[in-house]
């Protein structure tokens, strides 16, 4: 060390100056230690490996430093911290080898070096070089740290393919250039292309016709010179009158040119004495020819009937009336659509509801395309097995009870667009017996499922889809599949004489009684236990129109003891029902079986009186039977081997006893 160099200090002088820096002091100056500095130790030399050399494979060198070497000046210019060794300490030397022991053997031999041909490496879209290789020299230089240059084998380029040699022999020859002659030539096409076309004249040759000169018109005779009015005034003198204005034109209508008016015929004699008339023209255009003209009336009957088209004008009250109302257009095109070809619920709700923009006519497609398809499930309903049903589940297999008809009326409903509610509910239905004298009336219980729909107006309609699709014999265990439209078109009172709602606002009365209790309910019309309804068949009554709530004696049972005549008497839905618009066509005659007192006599047939509209007959007490045997009213629809319909009152008497017959049941009751 010379004596120009300056002299160390120890860390605690260095540390002391510093901390008297931060709090502003002057610096003070550290007392020397009287040691020299240790000299720092030479770096141990390495050996050069020379198995593979060192190559660089990515990146431009910019500084090929040794990468031991310690680290240079940084970007900011300030050197870092010398290395400082504690005062008084020197570093111990390292210990000595331990002597090698002479041996005779020679080293082993190392194991032969496998060829780099033998090294298959697998194709990547990515680089194939080794991560190390990407770093470049740059970034080594730049932050001043020691640099690992990447190693390159043999190996890592195997699976390399290098592009061919290019040889310019494999080339195409190129075209020859164009000549001077050439582009002008070509030029001159184009220029030529785009000038206009020059005008031609063609000279048909055209046969000319000689045209006489028509007759020159005979000359007008002079007119007179207009004779200006003149009057004389008080003073006698004259003055001329302004001319006066021509009378206006009268107003003349549109229809007096000739639109559809036929033309005025005038009668004119010919020179041989004959007449002929001729049109005379009134100045406007021709009439319209009426034989190209659509018929209206084919193009209506391509459409769905509705039923406010379907009404006659005369009687404008039975769109009001569903019993009178005629659905035949949605009864027929709900039978199109079976239930093995639709794919969904709102598929099928599309289909149906699309022809009609009606809500009734729109709710009564659905009525009837559940009669068409979905059956009552008699075997289970008899075992009592039911299962709790979807929509979806009626609508693949077809069978269902109450509850089935009633949800899957409603899915099709608001897929539609209709307001449908499912009601649940006692039902007068299959199993329902009156109570015996003297039977308690039972609790309140649920037995059936219908629907609550809105239809036109915004009226809420009750409809049991289940009851008119059929209906179940329990005895024989079958299901008689027929459509009973009254389940769809009696009024809500009448349908709350055999349906009871759990929910009591949904009896939506229209007799202003918003619920009748389940008293009323169970003991029916008559108020008695023991009174049970008069047995109404199905079938005749909704064909021909007779109400089933109108028939008398209205109970089953008719007590024989008491002296005096019975009444027995029904009459038609409604009062502008009409048989041939709205039935089959006209009424059947109406007879009552009467057995005899014994039982074994020949029966008794008497036929009903009517006047269109209502059918009655009277019957003494003492002439109906005995107790225990049934009366019965029946329709005539075969009278000696020939339709029945449209046969008087008293044709009909006459043909008794002389003719035989045929019918069917319309009514039963019971002598008690």
């Amino acid at each position: 060390m010379t004596a120009e160099s300056p002299q160390a200090q120890s860390i605690h002088s260095r540390i002391a100056a510093l901390n008297l820096g931060h709090v502003g002091r002057a610096p003070i100056t550290a007392t020397p230690v009287d040691s020299e500095p240790v000299a720092r130790p030479p770096p141990a030399s390495r050996s050069q490996t020379a198995n593979v050399p060192a190559t660089l494979s990515n990146g431009h060198i910019i500084r090929n430093s040794i990468g031991n070497e310690p680290n240079g000046l940084t970007h900011s210019g300030v050197i870092p911290p010398p290395t400082i060794i504690p005062t008084g300490q020197k570093k111990p030397p390292p210990p000595a080898l331990p002597p090698r022991k002479h041996s005779s053997r020679s080293s082993p031999a190392l194991p032969p070096r496998r060829p780099s041909g033998c090294l298959q490496r697998r194709d990547s879209s990515e680089s194939i070089s080794s991560t190390l290789s990407t770093m470049s020299a740059m970034s080594a230089g730049i932050n001043g740290t020691a640099r690992t240059p990447g190693l390159r084998t043999p190996s890592m380029d195997a699976g390399r393919k290098l592009a061919p040699v290019f040889d310019q022999s494999t080339l195409p020859p190129l075209p020859p250039k164009r000549t001077s002659e050439q582009v002008e030539k070509r030029y001159q096409d184009i220029e030529r292309s785009r000038m206009g076309l020059r005008p031609t004249t063609s000279t048909p040759d055209v046969a000319t016709t000689e045209v006489e000169t028509p007759p020159s018109l005979p000359s007008r005779p002079p007119q007179r010179p207009p004779q200006t009015p003149v009057r004389k005034d008080s003073a006698g003198a004259t003055r001329e009158l302004p001319p006066e204005r021509p009378a206006g034109m009268p107003a003349r209508s549109a229809l007096s040119f000739g639109m559809n008016k036929p033309p005025e015929m005038s009668t004119t004699t010919g020179m041989n004495g004959n007449t002929h008339k001729t049109e005379t023209s009134t100045g406007g255009p021709p009439p319209l020819p009426l034989s190209s003209k659509p018929d209206l009336s084919k193009l209506l009957a391509t459409k769905p009937k509705l039923a406010l088209e379907s009404s006659s004008p005369s009687q404008p009250v039975s769109t009001a009336c569903l019993c009178c109302r005629n659905f035949s257009a949605p009864d027929n095109h709900a039978s199109k659509f079976p239930r093995e070809s639709v794919p969904s619920i709102a598929w099928l709700a599309t289909q149906l509801v699309s022809p009609f923009t009606s809500p009734t006519d729109q709710a009564r497609a659905i009525f009837a395309w559940l009669h068409h398809n979905v059956a009552y499930d008699v075997v289970a309903f008899c075992s009592n097995a039911v299962k709790p049903s979807t929509p979806a589940s009626t609508l693949a297999t077809g069978l269902a009870v109450c509850e089935g008809y009633a949800g899957l009326f409603t899915a099709i409903a608001s897929n539609a667009g209709l307001e449908s509610l499912v009601v649940s509910g006692h039902g007068k239905g299959a199993g329902f017996s009156p109570l015996r004298p003297g039977q308690p009336i039972p609790a309140e219980y649920s037995t059936h499922a219908w629907n609550a729909v809105k239809i036109d107006n915004g009226k809420w309609k009750l409809i049991d889809c289940c009851w008119g699709a059929g209906s179940v014999c329990l005895r024989d265990k079958k299901y008689n599949k027929r459509l009973a439209t009254r389940h769809f078109t009696m009024d809500n009172n009448e349908f709350g004489l055999r349906h009871f709602p759990s929910n009591k606002s949904l009896f939506h009365r229209t007799d202003g009684r918003h619920q009748i209790p389940w008293d009323e309910y169970i003991l029916g019309p008559s108020g008695s236990s023991a009174a049970m309804l008069v047995t109404v068949y199905e079938g005749v009554v909704e064909t021909e129109g007779i109400a089933e709530t109108k028939f008398l004696p209205s109970t089953y049972h008719i007590p024989v003891s008491t002296s005096g005549c019975v009444r027995f008497q029904f009459e038609k839905v409604c009062a502008h029902w009409d048989p041939v618009r709205n039935g089959p066509g006209e009424p059947y005659p109406y007879v009552m079986r009467i057995l005899n007192a014994d039982g074994r006599g020949a029966e008794e047939l008497r036929v009903f009186d009517t006047d269109g509209s209502v059918w009655w007959l009277d019957v003494e007490n003492r002439l109906l039977g005995k107790k225990g045997q049934m009366i019965s009213i029946f329709a005539i629809q075969k009278l000696g081997g020939e339709d029945a319909r449209g046969v008087s009152v008293g044709d009909c008497r006459r043909a008794m006893g002389r003719k035989g017959w045929s019918g069917g049941g319309l009514a039963a009751w019971e002598l008690v």
